[in-house]
Order: structure tokens, then sequence, then C-alpha cells
């Protein structure tokens, strides 16, 4: 593919962004020649590593991969048989250090790593080098004391000899004889030997050699005889220990030279590794995923997002060209975001094509183009005498002899800087040709003929960056099926151009052609109102949604109690039917004694035990039968009586509830039945029914909780009188086992609010509260949950 489409789309930036992920010479040099391939099966595996790659990092502690340097220089010396200096064994180590990270940190992994695993096992490394190199080199330019016995015992010697020489020269130094004669009273070192300075008038009371004088000529740096053979014995030291290294680093190249084969392996290995996770990082960094390749010749970018523009400014661009349609027109205003939408179509095929992810929403596909062509850009030239009608027109031919069924043709501003009628004219026959041949052809024009060609013709679409004509700005939107209109009336108006100048320049204008531009506006119009209504209709489904799903945990909350309360009702069944059975065993064994007894005693007894029974009969029929209840007759509901804030009964749900909003015309009344807001037809409520309090007892417990509602309505209360309510409803609340209750108080003042809220902080039963939400009745509600 041609570098100057790269330049034109952008990838060259996409390149250097990689590159700078990269943490070796070698991988960074891949990432800045990346090419796209345009094979569908190289193109699935470039992929597939990066998916894998990608895998790793996300799910690995330790990031598999580490910075190493291209050592083919030094391995051609290991080759010869040469020494490496320190420096360059250091960057061996480095790579055998590279390799053991990568080859212990990519793992194989059933569906998720299987390519990058097979790669990774390839690679080698000596661990007994890697640890023989970090003891004995310290620096690029220091060998480790430890590096060998010998070299540690010459070492030692030379420090001994230092130190006898600097306290022979010391004693000079603090003689008071002798410090008259000296410039200064320290010790240096001249070619590698131990001298002292010298004033020049003295040179005869310090018996030495000189190895010098300063640049004035007064001082003379004088080796004294007594340090002479110290020195020569140091210097002596010094040579072996030169012959030590030398030997260190000799052995050290050599066993590294054993692997030179397998190390030039693993630098290419390696590199390729570089790039495959520098691919998942910027992957990961745009919020890219992967594209699915289809072989349908589909193209749908699904919320694009240019990856070179601010992540906080880019507006994503949703395009979705059906495999019937070769050629895509876009239209709309200058600024609207044509050219961006047609560098973001080819950025992406070639992002996608070299094994990157690209920022759009999951599930966007693309095919694999044979290649890419653009057009893009002013590109007028001076220096060869090219206008930009010429201009565009060399390029056109140049993509016209090289494009095929598999090609990506970009062409902007098809058409212009030329005659229009001819531009025009032009343009089709340029687009016409592609599209026969294949080609997917992407372009942009304000041309009303080619428009209007696109609408008719097989195998092409229009499409249209979308115009707002109230705020007259664009909104960046790329809308499907529909032609734009340019609006250079509309915005020339806005930017305060008079009318009369505005009406005399549609007058120079062709009337189907002013037809045409009125007929796209008004369908703009008519899109954008039916885009608004169908959101509004989205939004009331989702409302709807969500009301059904609470109704329905609702049921299931009444049904869970309902069968709660079932077994709790059977296990105190049971616990009656066993004590009647103990206490009917203890009156037949009364009832026994009469047949001892005599008559009168008898029937005592008799007497006293059918008293007894008579008695424990009441009892248990007490146990059994729950307490009757004051209940007044229910009232049908009169619609047109109906008050909102009265308390009424839902007969399906069995549940209170209170009325938000009077019947509409289909009869369907809005009402609050605890945190839930609900429609219900007005023949299914009836007038609440006013209920005497009673204590609940035994079996009777699960009777009485049914008829608990929802919530309390305390409208027209004072705090006190509120207070006392509040009390007795959430005892009554919390016997019934509810969990979540409403508190309708109103907004008001806040006075009763705040009274009530304060109350529930202490309120025993209380586990927490808070205010309505939207739907329940925001501040004139309390929603208390229930320990």
């Amino acid at each position: 593919m041609d570098e100057r489409v790269f330049q034109k789309l952008g990838f060259d930036k996409i390149r250097e962004r990689l590159q700078a992920k990269t943490l070796s010479a070698p991988g960074a040099e891949l990432a800045i020649t990346l090419q796209p391939s345009g094979e569908p099966a190289a193109v699935a595996n470039l992929l597939k590593e990066t998916a894998e790659a990608e895998h790793i990092t996300m799910a690995s502690v330790a990031y598999p991969m580490m910075g190493f340097d291209d050592i083919k220089e030094e391995l051609g010396r290991l080759r010869a048989g040469a020494a490496l200096s320190c420096a360059e064994l250091l960057r061996v180590c480095r790579l055998h250090k590279a390799a053991k990270r990568a080859y212990k940190g990519i793992q194989p992994e059933a569906g998720q790593v299987e390519r990058l695993s097979e790669m990774a096992k390839d690679l080698w490394y000596d661990d007994i080098l890697i640890s023989r190199i970090e003891q004995a080199i310290l620096s690029e330019e220091e060998v480790a004391d430890n590096a060998s016995p010998t070299l540690r015992d010459i070492r030692r010697k030379i420090k001994s000899e230092n130190a006898a020489i600097r306290e022979k020269l010391n004693s000079i130094l603090r003689s008071k004889e002798k410090a008259a004669y000296l410039q200064e009273g320290i010790v240096t070192m001249r070619e590698g030997r131990f001298v002292i300075p010298v004033k020049q008038e003295y040179r005869a009371q310090i018996p030495g050699l000189v190895h010098g004088q300063s640049s004035s000529g007064a001082t003379l740096f004088i080796e004294p005889m007594g340090i002479v053979e110290a020195n020569n014995h140091l210097r002596i030291l010094e040579e072996e220990e030169k012959r030590e290294i030398a030997r260190i680093l000799q052995e050290l190249s050599d066993i590294a030279g054993a692997g030179v084969t397998e190390l030039r392996q693993d630098i290419e290995i390696l590199a390729y590794l570089d790039l495959v996770f520098a691919k998942a990082s910027i992957g990961i960094e745009m919020r890219a995923f992967r594209p699915v390749m289809n072989t349908e010749q589909r193209i749908q970018i699904l919320a694009g997002r240019h990856p070179l523009i601010d992540a906080d400014k880019v507006i994503p661009v949703t395009v979705d060209v059906r495999k019937e349609v070769n050629t895509l027109i876009i239209t709309g205003p200058n600024t609207g975001g044509k050219t961006v939408t047609l560098k973001l179509i080819g950025l992406f095929a070639l992002m996608a094509q070299s094994g990157l992810f690209v920022p759009a929403t999951e599930g966007s596909t693309l095919p694999v183009f044979s290649d890419v062509f653009a057009d893009i850009g002013d590109e007028q030239s001076i220096e060869q005498s090219l206008s930009t009608f010429s201009s565009h027109m060399k390029n056109i031919i140049y993509i016209l002899r090289h494009a095929d069924a598999g090609s990506l043709v970009l062409l902007d501003e098809m058409g212009a800087g030329t005659d229009p009628e001819e531009g025009t004219a032009l343009a089709l026959a340029v687009l016409s040709e592609l599209t026969d041949r294949g080609a997917h052809v992407f372009a942009t024009t304000h041309y009303s003929e080619i428009k209007a060609y696109a609408m008719t013709a097989d195998r092409f679409e229009n499409a249209s960056m979308e115009f707002d004509p109230n705020s007259l700005q664009p909104t960046f939107r790329l809308i499907m099926g529909v032609a734009g209109a340019s609006n250079a009336f509309l915005i020339s108006k806005r930017l305060g151009l008079k009318n009369d100048i505005i009406d005399r320049a549609k007058a120079f204008m062709r009337e189907e052609r002013l037809e045409f531009d009125s007929l796209m506006l008004h369908a703009e119009r008519t899109r954008r109102d039916a885009d608004q209504r169908m959101q509004r209709a989205l939004e009331l489904e989702k409302q709807a949604k969500e009301a059904e799903k609470k109704i329905k945990a609702v049921e299931k909350d009444l049904e869970e109690r309902r069968e709660k309360a079932i077994a709790k009702a059977r296990q105190e069944a049971y616990e009656i039917v066993r004590q009647a059975k103990d206490e009917m065993e203890q009156v037949l064994k009364e009832a026994r004694k009469t047949r001892r007894q005599t008559e009168s005693e008898a029937t005592k007894t008799t007497e006293k035990v059918r008293a007894e029974v008579n008695k424990k009969q009441e009892r248990l029929k007490r146990q059994i039968e729950p307490p009757k209840r004051a209940v007044s007759p229910a009232a049908k509901i009169d619609p047109k009586k109906l008050r909102v804030g009265e308390e009424v009964h839902i007969i399906s749900l069995g549940a209170d509830a209170v009325v938000q909003s009077l019947p509409d015309n289909k009869g369907l009344v809005s009402v609050q039945a605890g945190i839930m807001t609900l429609n219900i037809h007005y023949s299914d409520l009836q007038a609440k029914q006013v209920t005497a309090r009673k204590v609940m007892r035994t079996s009777s417990v699960s009777l009485e909780r049914k008829m608990v509602s929802l919530s309390i309505n305390l409208h027209g209360y004072n705090v006190e009188e509120a207070l006392i309510e509040v009390d007795k409803y959430l005892d009554d609340a919390f016997l019934a086992g509810l969990k979540e209750v409403s508190i309708i108080h109103g907004k008001g003042t806040g006075v009763l609010r705040s009274g009530i809220q304060q109350y529930l902080r202490k309120h025993p039963h209380v586990s927490s509260f808070r205010a309505g939400k939207y739907g329940e009745g925001e501040g004139g509600v309390t929603v208390v949950t229930l320990k």
C-alpha cells in the first residue's frame, strides 16, 4: 500500500503511537514500518495475536515483556570468538533475561493463548550465563571483585599496597622539616604512580624521580626514592588485574558465544512479541475492540471514534453500509465532519488489517480490502504547476489504474476545482466505473446531481452529516440513506447576510435545484422529528418494562409471604392438635377414676371433667378461629367523585394505594402503592375499608398481614397526631413482615416531614429511611426500610 495514503489517513501517526509503546529497538523498528495485510487469513491471525496479548496483559500480574538491545553486532563478534566488554556482555545478559521473562510469562491457555505461546516456547535463554554475568559485572565499566578468586586476591593486594604507599607519603607530608619544601600537602598521581608536589628550588631536598612539572614550572611532581619499588610492585599488580579481567570477559564471551544462533532467533521472536503487546497496549488505551472481519463485504462501524482526535472532544460516528451497496455518497455542510468520517473509515481499515483493534463499539465489522486508495485534501503544487483540479485528477487516474474489486477508495469533494457541470459529469463517470469494478467507494460532494444519481442508481446510497436547522450547527452524526443539503443560505443568513441578497442568490439558481434542496431540508426535518418520536417511544417502553418488573417483584414477594404464612399456620395447627391430644389424655385419666368411686363422687368427677372439656374446647376455638374484625362494606368507586390524595384499595393486588391523578379517557387512574406508581382501571378500585386495630396472636398473624397497607397517608395531620399514627402503623407493618413502606406526608413547609424523620431515627423497627425518588413522590414521601 502507498505510504502517501498512510499519511493522508493518519496511519503514520498511529504507527508513531505504537512505536512509543514498544520496549525494544527492534520492536520499535517493526512498529514504525508496520504494513497492513491484504490476506484474510493473515489478518485473522494478526487480530488473534493482539487478542491473546490483551488477555495476557489484563489477566497477568507482571507484564511479560521487557526492554532489550539489538545485539546483532555483538553476536557477530561472539561468533568470531572475540571477547566482549562489560557493557556488551550486559546487553547480552539483558536479551537472555527478556527471553526468560517472555518464556515464563506467555504460557499456553486453551482458547485464550495459543499463537503467542507457540512463539514463546521457541525462545532460548541460559540461566547460568545470566547468573555469571550478574555476579561478575557491576556496571558497563566495572568487573566485580567476586568475578574470580584470583581477581579478588589481586585487588586485595593492590588495596594493601596503596595503603602502604600512602602511609609513607603521608609521613613525608607530616614531617615539619620537609613540609617547607612542598608546594601543597597532598598526594597525587602522575602516569599511574604516586607523587608529591615539591617546590622547584628544593628539588635536591627530596631525592626521587621527577614525573613532570606544573605549567608555571614552580612545582615538580616527584616520586620519592623510598616508594619507587612499592610503585613498581603496584604497577605489576595492576597489570595482573587487567589480565585477569580480560580472562574473565573472554570466559564469559566464550560461554555466550555458544548460543549465537539461538540469540539471533530470540531477537526476531522478542521483537515481534514486543510489537504485538504494543498493539494490545494501544488498544487498551483507546478502549478499542477487536473488529469482526467478514467475507460478505459488509461495512459496519458502530460508534467509531477517530483515534487522533482528543477523546474528550471526539463525537462517535456510525457507518452502516448494506452489502448490496458499493458506493456511499456523503453530503452535508462544510465543517460538518464529512472528511473526518472519510478518514475514519480508511484508518479503521488500515488498523484492522494491521492487527490493531479499533476504537468502536464491539461488533463492528469490516471486509479485508486488497488495497486502500485515497484522494483527500488540496494538493495544489506550485513547483509542478498543478492546480487543485489537476492534482485531484492525477490521483484519480492513478486510482483508476490500480483499483479492483477488493479495493477501498476514498474520494473527497468529487468534481470540485473546475466547472460544476463538467466536474459533476466526470465525478459520476469515475464513481460509476469504480462501482462497476466492485470497489468499495466512499465519496463526499456538494453537488445535487450526484446526490440525485445516488438515489436511483443500483449499488449507490446516500448518507449525510446531520445539521441542526435550529442552531445552524453541525451535530457530526452520519445519517444513512439520506442526502443532506449544503445549507449555505441558512448559514449565510445566520452570519448576517441580508435576506434580499439571499433572495437574489436564489433567483440565480435553477428552479429544480431550489425544489430539490427544499425537499432535502423537509426530509431532514421530518427525519429529526421521527427520531425524536422514536426516542420518546423507546423511553416509554423502558419505563413500562421497569414498571412491569416492579409489579412482578411485588407479586413474587406476596407469593413468598403467603407460602411462609401457610407453612407457619400448619406448624401452629400441628402444635394445637398435639396440645389437644395431651389434654384429652389427661381428661381420660380423670374419667377412669369414676370406676373406683361412689356414685356421688363419680357424679362430681364427671361434672368436673365436662367443665374442663368445655373450657378447653373454647380455648382451642379461640386459637383456631381468627378474631373478628369490624369491616365497613366496600363501596364501589365512582370515577367522577375520585379525588387526588384519596385512599383506595386495589382489588386485584389486595393492596392499598393513594390516588395521584384522576381517570383519563381510558379510565386509567394513576395511584401510588408503596414505592410504586401504577396505572389501574377505576373498576379495579374500591373505597378503602376501615379496619379495627387488633393485636395479632398465634395463627391469626398470617391473616392480619394481608390487611396492612404498603403506605400511610398523613396529609392534614399535625406533628403530634402524625407521630401517633406512624408508631401504630410501623408496629403493624413490622408484625406483618413488611420490609419497605412509604409514609406520605407531602412537601408543604417541611415541618411534618422533619418531625417524622427525626422520630424515625430512634424507632426500634426502622433500619433506614430515605426520601422518595422520581416516580415515588420525591420530597413528599419518606420510604422506610424495616428491620
